[in-house]
């Protein structure tokens, strides 16, 4: 039996009014915006102004790893002068045309839409990262899309142009590294390609790959222009004529060394109503893209999934541009139906979400390995997730809520090379933190798993497991590896109710207490999953549900601490969010800051998925609400413009050190949309999850109302 089922159905979706105002766009302009957010690697944001469309024509795109500058500038010439809408393009000292007014500023699940005026003339720069969690093929394509519009706004016919180049700063942002690139034209596009002199297979710098080969196209047609130069030439060209030249500079150098560049324009001629799309691809390809460590323990250079269809990157890239058009139509279906979901419970809740997709959905690079045939197996799909170490647990279980909602099997999939690991190193009875230190090299733990985060690990491992039968009733991936299940529970079985010295991730920022109240807390409700997962099975599960219940009992007088939960056992001083209780409601299992609420009374850090999940616990709407609002206070007013971190000061607004950004636990903010779904999403039985109870009482999730409501107002 293969190890997954694919079903790669497309999405189907009007494409009527593809370019219609958005029902679906945030209600704020956020710190960060995300420009060309598709992988780890092909993820630049916007940050200049703190996210108003008003300084896009003067500041550089920015890299989400990093924050190293990924240069992107673009140019509209209207009636020969020349206006900047994104990039901060210089020349002796001047600034290369005029500023583009700004508009407006919308930004979707997977799109993100600015529009200045230039002149006469009223330009859309809509960045179109495609989010199609259903379709494998397109979810695994590492391109982007920027498309162009032009429309007159005085009525009159305008001569119109749109330029748009890109630097070596794509590839790495250490300006002295050498890059060669070359142009080709095939029937149907024109693309350039270029990459490191010295490629390092799966070498990462600072969260960059080493790897990457920058591919930039566009469709051929009447007026399109093309050319390879350094920064000034060709800017200053086309301001002055509105064209490239079609040459080639062919003298390899560092990116910092005349700043080669790689441009391409149309030419929309005179134009009397809306003209375009000139559509823009642009991608970060890698020949190998995974270096993983088998079941067998067989290393493996695997290849993102894409590479199953298409023949070459350019090829994929050739699909990418003429594809277009269904692309926005999913793109709009996809925003259209998550926000119409997420406002049902409330308008800043839609924000939260909408700002969690993309940076979530990038994070995950779907792969497949090759056969002995020398072809690729799509019957071995593995995904792997970054930027943390690779498939680090609690990021998988923090996202977990976003890859329900999106598509189950991925979250199924990136749990496969986890359960691998231990099917080939059977020496411990707990899950590993992750199997690999620096992305995208799966060969083993990282060197922070060797003192694990045992307890929390393989509490996680049980509860996504759980959660992943509960919405889609198949049992195999439990069934298929029972005995590593059975391990783990019974580890947890020994080791729930008092953690004891063990450490959590949520430690690393706010320090590890003795007896971790809401570790513990996550550990009884995975053994309790385990034993609702047994009895579904119709096998006996006597003895983990009586510790489960047992310890639950126990837990609840020793984490007591007045009105609320304890940081530690005994220590009534202290308050903590103990969000896992999040867990107890959506399974079923029966068991005032500016910027938010901290995660404990010993620490001024809070966390933005953790907040959510503590709201999805509250009975009261507008308690709820208030939570909600300081999550988005942040997104809109916190102090680093730089994409989500994981942790940030709930009074300064900046994040920490190890909180990080860009990473895919803020996925966890879809918690609210998962806690109700349906027990069976598709296709599974509805007995699957029926023996998924509560066993937490109610009185505890009032205590946590009682302690959110003490935390909000700052006592």
């Amino acid at each position: 039996m293969s190890r997954w089922s694919w079903s790669a159905t497309l999405l189907a979706i009007s494409t009527t009014l593809l370019f219609s105002e958005y029902s679906s766009a945030l209600s704020y302009n956020p710190i960060a915006v995300p420009i060309a957010v598709k992988t780890p690697y092909l993820n630049t944001w916007f940050t200049g102004g703190r996210g108003s469309a008003g300084q896009m024509g003067r500041n550089w795109e920015v890299s989400g790893g990093n924050g190293g500058i990924t240069a992107w500038q673009g140019f509209a010439r209207v009636d020969n002068t020349t206006y900047s809408f994104m990039g901060g393009a210089s020349a002796a000292g001047a600034w290369i045309g005029n500023a583009a007014t700004p508009r407006s500023l919308e930004v979707t699940a997977s799109q993100t839409v600015y529009t200045f005026s230039c002149g006469g003339i009223d330009i859309e720069a809509r960045f179109l990262n495609p989010i199609e969690p259903q379709d494998l093929t397109r979810t695994s394509l590492p391109f982007s899309y920027l498309a162009v519009t032009a429309t007159p706004n005085d009525g009159r016919t305008h001569n119109v142009q749109i330029y748009a180049d890109v630097s070596g700063e794509w590839l790495s942002d250490s300006t002295t590294d050498n890059m060669t690139w070359s142009t080709q034209t095939t029937e149907k596009i024109v693309y350039h390609r270029a990459q490191l002199t010295t490629r390092v297979p799966y070498g990462v710098s600072d969260n960059r790959i080493r790897d990457g080969q920058l591919f930039y196209g566009m469709l051929l047609d009447t007026g399109v222009t093309y050319q390879t130069a350094s920064d000034t030439v060709l800017r200053l060209g086309f301001q002055s004529g509105g064209r490239l030249n079609g040459t080639a500079d062919t003298n390899p150098r560092a990116i910092g060394d005349n700043w080669p560049c790689l441009a391409l324009s149309r030419d929309f001629g005179d134009i009397s109503s809306t003209a375009g799309p000139v559509v823009f691809g642009i991608g970060l390809t890698r020949d190998q893209a995974v270096s993983y460590t088998t079941r067998s323990g067989q290393k493996q250079d695997r290849s993102l999934y894409y590479r199953s269809v298409f023949t070459s990157d350019a090829d994929a890239l050739s699909f990418f541009l003429t594809d277009f058009t269904n692309s926005l139509a999913s793109a709009n279906g996809f925003d259209n139906k998550l926000s119409a979901a997420a406002s049902q419970i409330s308008g800043t809740y839609s924000d939260l979400a909408i700002m969690a997709a993309r940076q979530t959905f990038a994070n995950m690079e779907l792969t497949v390995s090759t056969g002995s045939d020398g072809k690729l197996n799509t019957t071995d799909t593995l995904a792997f997730l970054g930027l943390k170490g690779v498939n680090n647990m609690e990021e998988i279980y923090a996202s977990a809520p976003f890859w329900i909602y999106a598509n189950p099997a991925l979250l199924r999939a990136m749990l496969l090379p986890i359960i691998d690991y231990h099917h080939r190193s059977s020496d411990k009875p707990y899950v590993t933190d992750d199997i690999g230190d620096v992305y995208p090299v799966a060969t083993g733990p990282s060197s922070s798993a060797l003192r694990p985060k045992a307890l929390e690990s393989t509490g996680n491992m049980l509860i996504v497991t759980a959660a992943l039968i509960r919405v889609t009733g198949d049992m195999s991936l439990f069934s298929d590896n029972a005995d590593l299940y059975k391990t783990w529970a019974d580890y947890l079985k020994d080791n729930a109710l008092y953690p004891g010295q063990q450490q959590t991730t949520d430690g690393e920022t706010i320090g590890f207490p003795t007896n971790d109240t809401n570790l513990a807390l996550k550990a009884i409700i995975a053994l309790k999953a385990y034993a609702d997962i047994l009895t579904s099975m119709g096998k006996d599960a006597k003895a983990y549900e009586n510790a489960a219940r047992d310890y639950a009992a126990k837990w609840q007088e020793l984490a007591k601490a007045s009105n609320a939960f304890g940081v530690s056992y005994g220590d009534s001083s202290t308050y903590s969010i103990c969000y896992n209780l999040f867990v107890d409601k959506w399974l079923k299992t029966g068991l005032p800051e500016k910027y938010g609420m901290p995660l404990s009374s010993e620490t001024t850090t809070t966390s933005p998925h953790w907040m959510v999940w503590a709201a999805a616990l509250v009975p009261d709407v507008q308690t709820r609400d208030a939570i909600l609002s300081k999550v988005q206070y942040y997104l809109q007013n916190g102090a680093d413009s730089l994409p989500w971190p994981s942790t940030y000061s709930s009074t300064m607004g900046n994040r920490t050190s190890t909180g990080g950004s860009n990473r895919p636990d803020i996925g966890g903010v879809y918690a609210l949309l998962v806690k109700d779904l349906a027990s069976v999403q598709s296709g599974g039985s509805p007995h699957a999850s029926s023996a998924f109870r509560m066993f937490i009482p109610s009185s505890l999730v009032f205590s946590l109302f009682a302690l959110v409501v003490l935390a909000l107002r700052g006592v």
